[in-house]
């Protein structure tokens, strides 16, 4: 974690009225510091500071809004897609009179993208919201006097503010310390919230949309189980995010679950690291239990394979420890199309079920005996709501007009 101290948007008094805190990946703008958020902009007239989760597809359309709008307001080589998002917002809001509830709903009009934004003003005023898609997780808990937000409910539990709200898609909540409104974007439009926010990136302790992301990835190991059954003697899930899953497979097949591989927490996640560091980084973050693998069949449970970095490392490494036999199933369909909405994939080169002519090939790639994968279908049952995105995997985006090609393009890759 890295904490970046660069601003501070307090009351008029001068006192603190609140504080936005940061943690994420960059998925545009590079690893830089000038990528950091939050993001400050304006003057003593309008200021803000914005946070957000997700990615916006069409930022350099908001840059050029935002220099329509004050021309003067652009950094010269900043261009990431949280620079734009607060440069659109403050120019929007400043063409409004200043006020920051009105600047986020009007923007939501400009924006192609996914976005959980906080927006923190010296009038002072905490300003949450989804985009009316709900890609992206947002919460809070109001204690009257105090407002706490955070882009997971498990967040909240840990604080002991189990009394939460989810954020709904399209929604716009203001806080000024005395009083809390939701008010709604005007654009109406179906919820189609990431479905790998379910597979992989979410806490199985979190909530999204009402459902809990553990019983979610329950669901999707009974699921796996049924499609893509294994003859093998254990069950080892890939730590953490499939342990759940495994389970699900596991019982719904009757082979035992145990630990086979352990992880290193210090390592991270390899998924979201920079890209020249991944290969190293697979390598150093699992040990292999094996008392649990020497001599057996093991079932390997990942949630999803997406570059097949960390996958090919796995299984070598249990075979390394002795396993007769690796059996490799994938909780989730294969991952075969970008993400332009929240994850770090930008390109189909970068994905290995994209590269290989069919799953085989994959099969071959990571070196297992065997590979299979969840359906979509059984995916999108194991999460229980009318509609996901799953672009990732179906290669259908939710923006009429937009698909992966132009997607790239727009993204410069």
């Amino acid at each position: 974690m890295e904490v970046s101290d660069t601003s501070t948007v307090g009351s008029d008094s001068g006192k603190a009225f609140g504080c936005l805190g940061h943690v994420r990946y960059s998925t545009t703008g590079g690893y830089w510091d000038s990528s950091v958020q939050p993001v400050t902009v304006g003057d003593g007239r309008l200021r803000l500071s914005l946070a957000f989760n997700g990615t916006i597809a069409n930022y350099r359309d908001l840059l050029q809004l935002a220099k329509d709008l004050d021309p003067g307001l652009l950094r010269r080589g900043v261009e990431s897609d949280t620079y734009a998002l607060a440069l659109a917002l403050y120019s929007i809001t400043k063409e409004l009179g200043g006020d920051v509830v009105e600047g986020v709903k009007e923007l939501s009009k400009y924006v192609a993208g996914a976005y959980s934004l906080a927006v923190l003003t010296p009038g002072p005023r905490l300003v949450l919201a989804r985009d009316p898609r709900g890609f992206r997780p947002l919460a809070y808990t109001d204690l009257g006097d105090t407002l706490y937000a955070a882009s997971e409910t498990a967040a909240l539990d840990v604080l002991g503010l189990s009394s939460w709200r989810e954020v709904e898609p399209g929604a716009v909540v203001s806080f000024d310390g005395r009083s809390l409104e939701v008010t709604r974007s005007p654009v109406a439009i179906e919820p189609s919230p990431c479905i790998f926010e379910y597979v992989y990136f979410s806490r199985p302790d979190s909530y999204f949309n009402g459902v809990s992301i553990y019983v979610a990835r329950y669901r999707m190991g009974e699921a796996l189980a049924r499609v893509a059954p294994a003859e093998a003697d254990v069950v080892v899930p890939v730590p953490d995010s499939a342990r759940v899953a495994a389970l699900g497979y596991s019982t719904a097949s009757g082979i035992p679950l145990a630990d086979g591989l352990v992880v290193n927490k210090y390592v991270g996640r390899v998924f979201i690291s920079p890209p020249g560091v991944r290969g190293q980084l697979s390598k150093l973050k699992y040990g292999v239990v094996r008392e649990t693998v020497s001599r057996r069949r093991v079932v390997l449970v990942d949630d999803s394979i997406v570059r097949g970095t960390t996958m090919r490392s796995l299984v070598s490494k249990l075979r390394g420890g002795g396993a007769l036999a690796v059996h490799v199933r994938i909780s989730s369909p294969p991952f075969r199309c970008p993400c332009f909405m929240g994850i770090d994939v930008a390109s189909r080169r970068e994905l290995v079920a994209w590269r290989a002519a069919d799953i085989d090939a994959v099969r071959r790639e990571i070196g297992a005996d065997t590979l299979a994968y969840n359906t979509l279908e059984g995916l999108t049952s194991a999460v229980g709501l009318p509609k996901v995105c799953h672009a990732c995997f179906s290669c259908r985006y939710p923006f009429p007009g937009l698909n992966v090609e132009n997607l790239e393009r727009m993204f410069g890759w």
